[in-house]
């Protein structure tokens, strides 16, 4: 699995841009969690509790090609910029697609998207960027292909554990 998606991070990347405001990208891995002191989260909006996090902004991250050992190959490691950073551990809602991971067999482990499923990630139409873990603590309710749903929970940004996608949902719940 971890071969398998580290393939698909190297082959599915987009060449959109989108745009953000506060966008400094540091590529350091050393740096990759360090928000400067003077960061102003006033940029998100606040809904139950969580910053909201507008799609555009999560798509907006660049990517780096380096050599990883583990896996004996080149991939591709994202570089969050410091408005995501700024986010990371943090309480978020996200809003996009329902998509089942059945092959997983855990129930608790479900796949968000920007897009419905015959345009996401998937179906090779979007990147990487544009999906996000949704980790559940407990069991979630069955729900149809492409329900428009919310989650809300702690955001983890994921640069090199290819077991996940760059964004995962920690102690999802669904959000009203």
């Amino acid at each position: 699995m971890v071969l398998i998606l580290s393939l698909v991070l190297h082959s599915c990347k987009t060449d959109k841009t989108y745009p953000t405001t506060i966008d400094t990208v540091i590529a350091s891995d050393t740096s990759i969690h360090k928000v400067p002191a003077s960061f102003d989260m006033s940029y998100f909006k606040m809904e139950n509790g969580a910053y909201v996090i507008p799609w555009p902004l999560m798509m907006s991250v660049k990517f780096e090609e380096k050599y990883d050992e583990k896996m004996g190959m080149e991939v591709s490691l994202p570089m969050f910029s410091d408005t995501l950073r700024a986010l990371d551990g943090k309480t978020v809602q996200v809003e996009g697609f329902y998509i089942p991971v059945s092959e997983t067999g855990d129930d608790n482990i479900v796949i968000l998207s920007a897009f419905p499923f015959a345009q996401c990630f998937f179906c090779g139409k979007a990147g990487v960027e544009s999906i996000i873990d949704i980790l559940a603590p407990k069991k979630l309710p069955l729900m149809k292909l492409d329900a428009k749903i919310k989650f809300r929970g702690r955001l983890k940004l994921n640069r090199d554990n290819f077991d996940y996608l760059i964004y995962v949902l920690e102690e999802a719940e669904l959000a009203d």
